[in-house]
């Protein structure tokens, strides 16, 4: 149950964060040509996603660094791809899709979700790249 009212308020957080009207341009690299799997640095910066070859796991930064998988979040999630979409099983009734995306040399990854009339986009920083190579 707190696991369900993290993610809403996580939810609600982007949205009021992102806005309605904020659509970014479909960048140009072909998702098939990149990579999910490694870690990718959340938007906010406080919290990274690390896929392996199946499995989602979430890190959050503690005394300025990340951890390894030995320090996410209990559970992680299943994923996959489905064409141009990553989808995560977070549980039988719950399953997130969303558009799959790269740019800037498949060191950033896009995210687009939809829900409602709500569309936003994450973009997130594949670890260890100077973001101020590309913007």
């Amino acid at each position: 149950m707190k696991s369900h009212l993290f993610i809403v308020g996580l939810l609600a957080l982007v949205l009021i964060a992102c806005g309605k009207d904020e659509v970014l341009p479909l960048p140009e690299t072909n998702p098939t040509s990149c990579e999910v799997k490694g870690r990718w640095i959340h938007p906010l910066g406080t919290s990274l996603l690390e896929f392996t070859d199946s499995l989602k796991y979430d890190i959050y930064m503690q005394n300025g660094t990340f951890g390894t998988i030995a320090d996410a979040i209990p559970n992680p999630k299943r994923w996959w791809i489905e064409g141009d979409t990553l989808v995560i099983y977070m549980s039988r009734s719950n399953i997130q899709k969303q558009h799959l995306a790269f740019d800037c040399d498949c060191n950033l990854m896009l995210l687009t979700a939809s829900y409602n009339q709500w569309t936003w986009t994450n973009r997130f920083w594949k670890e260890g790249v100077d973001t101020s190579r590309c913007q």
